[in-house]
C-alpha cells in the first residue's frame, strides 16, 4: 500500500481504538511506521542512513512487518490508550500490506510469510480501492456527526 493509504487506514483504527485527536495522530503515525526499513518509504526517506541499514541488514517487510513491531506500543506506552491507538494503527498497517503481498509475519522464522501476492497492476488497483473507500467512510462518518464528536472529545 502507498503511504497515504496507511496515513488514512492508520488514522481509522486510531480513532477506533481511542476516539480523540490523539487516537488519530498515534495510528496515523503507526500506520507509517512499519515502513521504516525502506529507503524509498515517505518516513524511510525522513530518517534515510537508519532506513538503508535496516533495508539492506534485514529487509523489507521482515521485522519490522512480524509480530515483534507488535510489541512496541506496550514497551512505549504501557497499558494506556495511546498504545491501544498504537497497536491499532500498526495493525491497520500489517492487515493492508498482507492484502497486497507478503509479510515475514513470523519473523526471524524465515518460512513465515503470510499474505496475498498480487500483480503490481492489481496492486496498485486495490490500493486506490482500499484509498478511496477509506475516504468516503470518513466523509460519510464527518457528514454525520463523527467530526462533532470528536471536537467535543477536545
Amino acid at each position: 500500500m502507498t503511504w497515504k493509504t496507511h496515513l488514512v487506514l492508520g488514522a481509522m483504527a486510531g480513532y477506533y481504538a481511542y476516539p480523540s485527536w490523539k487516537g488519530i495522530a498515534m495510528g496515523a503515525g503507526m500506520g507509517l511506521l512499519p515502513d521504516i526499513d525502506q529507503t524509498r518509504s515517505k518516513l524511510g526517506s525522513m530518517v534515510r542512513p537508519l532506513s538503508y541499514a535496516m533495508q539492506k541488514g534485514i529487509g523489507h517487510r521482515t521485522l519490522t512487518h512480524s509480530w515483534v513491531i507488535l510489541l512496541l506500543p506496550a514497551l512505549l506506552f504501557g497499558d494506556t490508550f495511546l498504545a491501544k491507538a498504537a497497536l491499532f494503527g500498526l495493525l491497520s498497517h500489517l492487515i493492508s500490506d498482507a492484502m497486497v503481498g507478503r509479510i515475514q509475519f513470523l519473523w526471524p522464522i524465515r518460512q513465515g510469510w503470510v499474505g496475498i501476492k498480487l500483480t503490481k497492476r492489481l496492486y496498485r488497483q486495490m490500493d486506490r480501492l482500499v484509498f478511496y473507500m477509506a475516504v468516503a467512510y470518513l466523509l460519510y462518518w464527518g457528514y454525520n456527526g463523527g467530526a462533532e464528536r470528536l471536537v467535543q472529545s477536545l
